[in-house]
């Protein structure tokens, strides 16, 4: 693990937050945990948080900063536990296409991935 700090949950939260006009106290509550309190998401954001939040926080974490809850958890990931989410995900967050040696492709190559991901996403499901 590298001595880089790492806060991509941190940064998503605290920009997501302000571009939607919330204080920490808004959010909290927008996020229909009851336990979640104004000082969590001011350690969250201040990257004071020792470990990974649960999965149902981060899912209230997501419907507060209306955001989904893939989004979220990938942040909270690279932050926590240090993965990388060497994917393309359709635009929706439904569907994620893994490639083993994406970071070895271009540019074309991951557009061309992420069309892909936009019409599996699109596929009715049974």
């Amino acid at each position: 693990m590298s001595d880089v700090k790492r806060d991509e949950l941190s940064r998503l939260c605290r920009e997501r937050r302000e571009e939607l006009g919330l204080s920490m106290a808004q959010l909290a509550a927008a996020s229909g945990d009851d336990a979640m309190a104004s000082s969590w998401v001011a350690r969250l954001e201040t990257g004071q948080l020792r470990d990974i939040p649960r999965r149902e926080r981060l899912a209230a974490l997501a419907k507060g900063l209306r955001l989904s809850y893939q989004t979220v958890a990938r942040a909270a990931a690279a932050q926590f536990l240090d993965v990388e989410d060497d994917a393309v995900w359709s635009a929706d967050g439904t569907v994620r296409v893994v490639v083993d040696r994406m970071g070895e492709m271009n540019e074309t190559g991951r557009q061309e991935l992420a069309q892909i991901a936009e019409l599996f996403s699109r596929r009715p499901t049974h």
